[in-house]
């Protein structure tokens, strides 16, 4: 072997070492391509392709535009023979509890009472509370109080006569055509079973004014009344202010306005009867006694009286005796009638400071412009019939696409 062939074996040999290190500090890496998924295959083909919709729509275009004349038309139609509603509305300012210290009265009671005859002692602290003012729209809502509104007597100008609500909408009012039109398309199933099987309309109204209060029995069409008046007359509270809003929506605007006030003067006699029940009941009941007291004080007034007539000059003792009888009964009937007048005078100012001041702060007013807006009519018909085209554009597309329509064929 030469020298040359050694030194290149030797250099071979002394670079193994370095190529060793090297690879230690740089180790081989493996990339290995794994097919996708096959629910990724499909994944573009799922994405909804704006552009094709929209060319989509603007291929259809015609028949969209078929679509919103019908609805341009049915719009006009309708706002043209709906009936017309007005709005009257008033704001109501509510009551308040009663201050657990008294009110004026208390008070006045408390300075005065022994001047006027009547103990200082007994002042009057109010423990009853007002209705809390988040009660109101579902005293207005309640069936008992729908059902005042209902059997309470109003005018109405489209009939020239007068009449109970519940006579009105049962016996009076004839639907307009829209009516007719819904009865005999939409509400055509329900005319129908109605009329086979519906044996509780052909019953007479046992709608009665006088009814007992504590239990309500009211038919099927009675019921409908009142759900028609829930949803017209109505009462809001504003959280801020605290304020009351009673509005009334009818067809007629005089009407509207006595319905309104109505409303509120029902509502107001409500609550005036919740805060004054309770004294108003102990007023009563001292009245009663008083009345007894007044009787047995007379009687023993009368008793000494003639006692004393007939036994003038020196007495015996026994009727001394009987006479400190009828001096006593005198002095407890007296005695129990002056506290029951005292009392009797004291719950007539109970019921005064019980009694709740209202004030109307916005009063009832006769609208004078409709409610049913037009515009807004023909607007929600366009845009009805626009969207109803545009999903059967894309129904119809589906419908022809459909791979299971495709299978069945092959």
């Amino acid at each position: 072997m030469s020298e040359e062939n050694k030194n290149n074996d030797q250099g071979h040999n002394s670079d193994q070492p370095g190529k060793k290190k090297k690879t230690e500090d740089f180790p081989i890496q493996e990339y290995r391509l794994v097919p996708a998924h096959e629910d990724y295959a499909g994944y573009e083909e799922d994405e909804i392709d704006l552009i094709e919709l929209a060319k989509t729509i603007w291929d259809n275009r015609k028949l969209i535009y078929k679509f919103v004349a019908i609805g341009v038309v049915i719009g006009v139609a309708v706002a043209l023979l709906s009936t017309k509603e007005y709005k009257s509305s008033a704001t109501l300012m509510p009551e308040y509890a009663t201050e657990s210290g008294g009110g004026s009265v208390s008070r006045l009671l408390q300075q005065y009472g022994g001047l006027l005859g009547i103990s200082s002692g007994g002042s009057y602290n109010s423990a009853s509370s007002a209705i809390r003012v988040q009660l109101y729209p579902q005293i207005v809502s309640s069936l008992s109080f729908q059902q005042k509104l209902a059997a309470h007597n109003f005018y109405f100008p489209d009939y020239d006569t007068t009449a109970s609500l519940m006579e009105y909408y049962l016996e009076i009012q004839k639907p307009g055509v829209l009516g007719y039109l819904k009865k005999f398309t939409i509400g055509l199933p329900g005319t129908i079973i109605g009329a086979i099987f519906g044996g509780e309309d052909a019953q007479p109204n046992t709608f009665d004014q006088n009814a007992d209060p504590e239990i309500i029995e009211l038919s099927k069409d009675e019921m409908q009344v009142i759900e028609n008046l829930r949803q017209r007359v109505t009462a809001s509270l504003d959280e801020e202010s605290g304020i009351i809003t009673v509005s009334v929506q009818m067809t007629d605007p005089k009407l509207a306005a006595e319905m309104a006030d109505f409303t509120i003067q029902e509502l107001t006699d409500y609550l005036v009867e919740y805060r004054t029940e309770k004294v108003l009941r102990d007023l009563k009941f001292v009245e009663e006694q008083l009345a007894e007291a007044e009787e047995r004080f007379e009687e023993a007034q009368i008793a000494l009286a003639d006692f004393r007539d007939s036994n003038q000059g020196a007495l015996t003792n026994r009727a001394r005796t009987q006479e400190q009888q009828l001096q006593s009964e005198y002095d407890l009937a007296f005695n129990l009638y002056n506290g029951l007048t005292q009392e009797y005078e004291q719950a007539k100012l109970r019921v005064q400071e019980e009694t709740p001041v209202f004030k109307v702060l916005q009063p009832v007013q006769v609208p004078v412009n409709d409610e049913t807006s037009g515009a807004m009519i023909l607007i929600v018909f366009v845009m009805l019939s626009g969207i109803a085209s545009i999903g059967w554009i894309f129904i119809k597309q589906f419908l022809e696409s459909n791979p299971f329509e495709k299978k069945t064929e092959n």
